[in-house]
């Protein structure tokens, strides 16, 4: 070993302790506190639509799981009433959406096949109409993404 390979964790070290204390002052200031509002990303600037949270239900095949359906959806609301109706039923949509998926996951759908768009949206909009008990609240599918194992 050479007299330098001795020296160079230490000087790694020196470097670090001196280069730490240095980077939060050249990092960007934080930013401001945000609202919970502008933490969600919005995809489009119309005000009846209201973006669900990511859907997801496990793919079953030969007794055991094959993977995850990942969906990402919407509400197209024009009745603000209605809106504020979705709102407080959130919790109860949320669960006929889970509910709704698990069965097609579990019945409908074959692992590797590719999934029916059409169906998973009927589904859904059944699901939605059901829970609120009545029409008007459509529902947008934007993506389905099986994650395989």
């Amino acid at each position: 070993m050479t007299r330098y390979a001795l020296f160079l964790p230490g000087l790694l070290g020196l470097l670090l302790a001196i280069a730490l204390p240095v980077t939060p002052a050249l990092a960007s200031p934080p930013a401001e506190e945000s609202s919970d509002e502008s933490r969600h990303r919005s995809l489009t600037s119309s005000d009846t639509y209201m973006p669900l949270p990511p859907l997801t239900a496990t793919v079953q095949s030969n007794n055991r799981a094959q993977g995850l359906m990942q969906i990402e959806a919407g509400l197209e609301i024009s009745d603000t009433r209605l809106r504020r109706r979705v709102e407080m039923y959130m919790p109860r949509l949320r669960n006929a959406y889970l509910s709704a998926l698990s069965i097609y996951t579990g019945m409908h759908y074959r692992y590797g096949d590719v999934p029916d768009a059409d169906r998973i949206s009927q589904i859904l909009q059944e699901a939605t109409d059901m829970t609120l008990g009545q029409e008007g609240a459509d529902i947008l599918i934007g993506m389905i993404i099986i994650h395989g194992d």
